[in-house]
């Protein structure tokens, strides 16, 4: 029986394999006569799909984002025993020439998996075997670089083991970005095909302004930072900029509390980073102390507070505030 069930929360192996299996199908004659996609149907449009009729003339395939019905979320569909029984039979009677491709994405980071109490998912599991694409982690290189290396092989591109490494460094595990960066570098390597370290400095995208405010603010180097949160404010709205500070310090705290007794690839899984940008960190930190860190923390949620609650409606000047006279500074 021609039904795929794919789940994870990697969007971009997805992706590909959902390409591959239309690919195999249809070859390169999909078109909106034998391909439809839909994004979490209602109960009566997602039974209505799985009861299609093929075409005349070839096979179909229906792409169904579901997982309001195989998740336990806020936003799950709630169907009632005719329901899920009515999906069912359905699903047992799917035409041979009808192709589903159930998705079930999870959201990144947070572990969740379809829900095996629910009578629709034991049902799929008889009649499929389901594939996870789960996403790697920033520490995981060892995993993450014959990936890289085959999706640089894909595009024509070479890329060794040393710089497979430093553009995980750079770009974080997300395949997405990391794809984004592999098309950026080939352009640049044109008329060579190999990428070297010095096009991932040169070419690879990264919030530099960011990382460095991060910096100059464990140094309490005050004036540079305030005209460096200036320039980022120009670019966007302060929540993304304060949210990444925020997490950056946060974990940066975590560092502090536990560097001394884990190693640094405990820590590296711990918290999701990269064990190379661990060891930066942990030398970062090396003439900064935990109250430094704890007053930073309190004094980016004044900032957070200020804003959000209109106290203070000038971003730089709730900064400044918070670095020019908070404890941190003192």
């Amino acid at each position: 029986m021609p039904i795929h069930f794919l789940w994870g929360d990697e969007d971009y192996l997805i992706e590909r394999a959902v390409d591959k299996i239309k690919k195999e199908i249809l070859g390169d004659d999909a078109n909106e006569l034998n391909y439809k996609a839909v994004d979490n149907p209602n109960f009566s449009l997602f039974s209505e799909l799985i009861r299609t009729n093929a075409m005349m003339f070839g096979d179909v395939v229906i792409l169904i984002k579901c997982q309001k019905y195989f998740l336990e979320t806020k936003s799950k569909e709630k169907l009632d025993d005719k329901q899920v029984s009515e999906l069912i039979l359905g699903l047992n009677n799917v035409s041979d020439r009808v192709h589903l491709i159930l998705v079930c994405p999870t959201p990144r980071g947070e572990k969740k998996k379809p829900d095996s109490r629910k009578k629709l998912y034991k049902e799929i599991l008889k009649l499929t075997k389901p594939q996870e694409f789960p996403s790697y982690r920033s520490y995981e290189e060892y995993k993450l670089i014959p990936v890289i290396k085959k999706m640089a092989q894909d595009i024509e591109l070479k890329i060794n083991q040393n710089e497979a490494s430093l553009l995980i460094q750079t770009v974080g595990s997300s395949l997405r970005d990391i794809s984004v960066q592999l098309e950026k570098l080939k352009l640049y390597a044109y008329p060579k095909n190999e990428v070297s370290e010095d096009m991932i400095k040169n070419v690879v995208s990264t919030n530099t302004d960011i990382f460095s405010l991060v910096d100059l603010i464990l140094a309490k180097d005050w004036s540079a930072s305030i005209n460096l949160i200036n320039e980022i404010l120009q670019k966007e709205h302060f929540l993304p900029s304060l949210a990444f500070l925020q997490t950056a310090i946060t974990n940066m705290l975590k560092i502090k509390l536990y560097h001394k007794s884990m190693s640094t690839f405990d820590l590296a899984i711990k918290l999701n980073q990269n064990e190379y940008v661990i060891k930066k960190n942990i030398e970062k930190l090396a003439n900064v102390s935990l109250d430094d860190l704890v007053n930073l923390k309190i004094e980016l949620a004044k900032v957070e507070y200020n804003l959000k609650t209109g106290t203070i409606k000038d971003p730089l000047t709730a900064y400044g505030m918070a670095f020019l006279g908070g404890n941190y500074a003192k």
